[in-house]
């Protein structure tokens, strides 16, 4: 019965000093940027940040980290509120990433392709791109003005398809108006994601169905969508 309760105890040391041990260890992995040195949490290497981790101080930072600094693919947001999403080398914006955060007082978007922390040459990003697009016969996309809203037509037979009804237009930004037989957002702020659902009958009324479009818009100004059924 002794022998069991020490080398219970025995156990129970070993125990104790190896979790001090993973907890020092774990106290002692470093970033090396100051304005990311305050908490760290992650994989660690050698004392190091190593792998993939989050670490916060003035500025924050997750993604995967080598010897101590970002490496690899990141998303890195400053004090200010800038923000970077790519990849990153020793510590630096390299490769191809999207800086979103005030330029000259105004907001910008840039995606390119970044040499040590530099943008090399921008990347112009393809004006609208579809997500989802369920049971849309066709549709269409034209730039008709400068003011930054979207109008919407369903179309059906060559005309106004007056039959759909559950008709939601949800965008991460704007406000909704109508305009005469078009249906519209206004106010946006680009880039602009939206989801656009509603039921609407077959062409020859035989048959109902649920439709689902998804989208995102780069480009600023006034954009009419078409869908047809």
């Amino acid at each position: 019965m002794i022998q069991k309760i020490l080398k219970l105890s025995a156990v129970l040391v070993f125990s104790i000093s190896l979790n001090s041990t993973l907890l020092s260890q774990e106290m002692e992995c470093k970033v090396l940027i100051p304005e990311l040195d305050t908490v760290y949490v992650g994989k660690c290497k050698n004392g190091l940040a190593h792998g993939k981790g989050k670490a916060y101080g003035t500025d924050s930072y997750e993604g995967k980290f080598k010897k101590g600094l970002p490496h690899g693919f990141g998303i890195y947001t400053w004090a200010n509120g800038d923000k970077y999403e790519g990849n990153f080398y020793n510590g630096k914006m390299h490769g191809k990433g999207t800086f979103m955060g005030k330029i000259n007082g105004k907001d910008s978007v840039y995606i390119g392709i970044w040499d040590q922390g530099v943008l090399h040459h921008k990347v112009l990003p393809q004006k609208y791109h579809i997500f989802a697009s369920r049971n849309v016969h066709r549709y269409t996309f034209t730039k008709t003005g400068s003011e930054n809203r979207l109008l919407f037509a369903f179309l059906q037979n060559g005309t106004t398809n007056s039959y759909i009804s559950n008709l939601q237009i949800i965008c991460d930004s704007g406000t909704s108006f109508k305009l005469g037989d078009k249906y519209g957002i206004e106010n946006i702020l680009y880039p602009v994601t939206c989801k656009v659902t509603y039921q609407t009958p077959n062409a020859l009324r035989t048959a109902w169905y649920d439709v689902n479009f998804e989208f995102t818009i780069n480009e600023p100004g006034e954009w009419t969508i078409n869908l047809f059924n």
